[in-house]
């Protein structure tokens, strides 16, 4: 495991800083302890001539630990890794293996989202949300690990899959700034084209695992386990009809969509394939689903269907036993159109669905959609709709090339010159102390 250096004084946090983030927190116990500690240190320094700055973080560690524990663990990540710029002292503990097994190992809301743009190659653009903890500034704007530019394949529950120029492949967790390099595959081919899949469950491990698809004579599944260090060679053989680009984790299986309209996971327990047919009312246009986004929801799994040629975008969710589809939200375009009249043409509708987020309340989950010059959220419960980019705003440094409409309804005209990032490329910022 390697650390990138990063940071500078001037984004330290100082003793009485720590007040008030947890004045925030409504600790009075806390907030007591802090400020006699704060007032110690002064009398205590101002015979000796010491900077009470420099001395009270080690101080209060010293005073109390079983204390600064409880006090620790009643803060969010984001609060805890500001703390870690007090003293070293507080970084090591904080960042420790024991300290991160007693907190609560639930991930938060995502507090901000990742886009890979068109202007520059692998440059990321942060858009924060507006959750509780919301981070205001980005952890990165690109990411150069050793040799090459790292492009992100996926998020997932705080860390990102990585990749450099020279398919070396990284799991990397932004909150911390450290990351690990994966081995190489037991079947490695230079040549060949690998589709990786990262599966993290901090509530059922502190754990992961990268699970490869490649084509070696057959489509071949690999699967990495950071318990062991090693990979692994399925017994398990995908067809190749599978979009393997598009992985999907959630409550312990990798989820894939299958020509024409077919689920596949592998769960991961088992290591066993699973093929189901998707039946939605969606599928009726020539018997396939003409698009879909597919993530992971509390109960199942969560299929963003979209068909252009009528103004509908539904998503349905499938229960763990993947017994039955349902309609769990419904975006009304008709009222995106009102909002933001530009989005429709002769030609029809011009939008994209870049994530689906759920927030900590049924009522925060929302749906990104992209639309010529904006960047939207569409609260499903409360069908309100909000502004999370302008770009007309901001310079346009856009390149040609590059998109590819998935079906022949999908709008030509909807490029590049008009859009800001790459369809697929959003990304989920989930403060985590979570080990690489």
């Amino acid at each position: 495991m390697e650390t990138i250096g990063r940071g500078s004084p001037e984004n330290s946090v100082w003793p009485e800083m720590i007040t008030t983030a947890l004045e925030i927190e409504n600790n009075e116990r806390t907030l007591t302890f802090i400020r006699q500690m704060n007032t110690a240190d002064v009398k205590t320094n101002s015979t000796s001539g010491l900077s009470s700055s420099n001395s009270s973080a080690a101080d209060l560690i010293d005073y109390s630990q079983d204390l600064l524990t409880e006090i620790f663990l009643r803060l969010p990540v984001i609060t805890l890794i500001r703390l870690t710029s007090v003293s070293k002292q507080w970084n090591l503990f904080i960042k420790s293996h024991s300290f991160g097994l007693l907190r609560n190992p639930n991930p938060d809301p995502p507090s901000g989202l990742f886009f890979e743009g068109w202007d520059v190659r692998y440059k990321y653009h942060y858009v924060p949300l507006d959750f509780g903890n919301m981070v205001n500034r980005p952890p990165f704007t690109t990411l150069r690990f050793d040799s090459g530019a790292i492009k992100i394949l996926q998020s997932c529950n705080g860390l990102l899959l990585c990749v450099n120029d020279f398919q070396k492949y990284y799991i990397y967790n932004p909150t911390t700034n450290r990351f690990v390099t994966l081995p190489q595959l037991n079947n490695f081919n230079p040549d060949g084209v690998c589709c990786m899949t990262l599966a993290f469950d901090p509530l059922k491990s502190s754990h992961y695992k990268v699970i490869c698809n490649y084509m070696y004579g057959v489509m071949m599944i690999e699967i990495y386990s950071s318990a062991s260090g090693k990979w692994k060679i399925s017994n398990e053989r995908l067809d190749d009809l599978v979009d393997l680009d598009r992985g999907v984790y959630g409550h312990n299986a990798i989820h894939w969509m299958s020509f024409p309209n077919r689920l596949v996971y592998l769960k991961l327990d088992e290591e066993l394939l699973r093929y189901i047919d998707i039946d939605t009312p969606d599928t009726t246009i020539y018997g396939t689903i003409l698009d879909e986004f597919l993530t992971e929801s509390r109960d199942g799994m969560l299929l963003v269907v979209r068909c252009c040629r009528f103004r509908r975008l539904n998503v349905y969710e499938i229960n763990k036993d993947y017994s039955e589809w349902s309609i769990k939200y419904h975006v009304d375009l008709e009222d995106v159109i009102r909002v933001y009249p530009k989005m429709q043409t002769r030609l029809g509708l011009h939008f994209v669905v870049q994530s689906l987020v759920l927030g900590g309340t049924e009522e925060d989950s929302f749906i990104v959609l992209e639309l010529p010059g904006k960047l939207i959220q569409y609260k499903f419960v409360s069908n309100t709709i909000s502004q999370l980019r302008d770009f007309t705003t901001e310079s346009r440094r856009c390149t040609h090339g590059g998109f590819f409409p998935k079906t022949i309804f999908q709008l030509s005209d909807f490029t590049p010159e008009n859009r800001r990032f790459i369809n697929g490329s959003c990304f989920h910022y989930i403060p985590s102390l979570a080990s690489v």
